[in-house]
Formats: structure tokens, C-alpha cells, sequence
């Protein structure tokens, strides 16, 4: 878990930068600096517990060995970005869709391999 917390918060310096960005991603991103540098109101700060929250609750189903309630959970907090970014910045909250798809199916296929591999020993 650690491992992939660290390359998430990684990830941008091993990346190569896009050659070219479209319109719709410039204008989520700028709505996420807009909203982490604005006013932090008590439902922002509350929201903003839920990430802590949900790396708790995937270390608990990981303590418990639990497969489904990991993947669960990790599908969870995937899905909630989603429709967090949908609901706040529009159309342009949709441009993360199908990234966060396919980095919740490879997530989740780890996951489940990691438990596999622990299984046969």
C-alpha cells in the first residue's frame, strides 16, 4: 500500500509531459487549484477527510485479508472522485473518467493479483 501511495505521489516526475493537453483537462485542472486554494470552508475540510478516512478502511480490509472489502473500497474512492469531479466542474470534470477506469481496473487487478500470490504461500 505504501508502495502505491509513494508512485501516486511520484508519478508526475516519471511521466514524460503530454505533448498536447486537451481543452477540457487545462479547465479541471484549473478548477482543482481553484478549489484547493480557495476558501476552506467547514464542508471542504469535512469532505477532505474522506481521503484519510478511505486509506484507513483499505488498510482495515487489507489487515482483515478481505479481497472483496479492499477492492470495494478502492472502487469506493474512485468512484466518488468521479462523480465529485462531474458534480463540481461539469464537462470538464468528465475528462477524468476514463483515465480513473482504467487506473481503477489496473488498481483493482493488482490487487487481486497481490492476493492471489499471497494465497499460494
Amino acid at each position: 500500500m505504501m508502495v502505491s501511495i509513494f508512485a501516486l505521489f511520484t508519478s508526475m516526475f516519471w511521466f514524460p509531459r503530454p505533448e498536447m493537453v486537451s481543452a477540457s483537462v487545462v479547465d479541471f485542472l484549473e478548477f482543482e487549484k481553484e478549489y484547493l486554494y480557495g476558501e476552506w470552508n467547514l464542508g471542504k475540510q469535512l469532505l477532505t477527510l474522506t481521503i484519510p478516512i478511505s486509506l484507513i478502511a483499505l488498510g482495515f480490509a487489507f489487515w482483515k485479508r478481505s479481497l472483496i472489502m479492499g477492492i470495494a473500497v478502492v472502487v469506493l474512492m474512485a468512484t466518488g472522485k468521479m462523480v465529485w469531479s462531474i458534480q463540481n466542474a461539469g464537462e470538464s470534470g468528465k475528462s477524468i473518467l476514463i483515465p480513473a477506469i482504467i487506473g481503477l481496473l489496473i488498481c483493482c487487478g493488482l490487487i487481486f493479483y497481490g492476493f492471489k500470490r499471497l494465497e499460494k504461500k
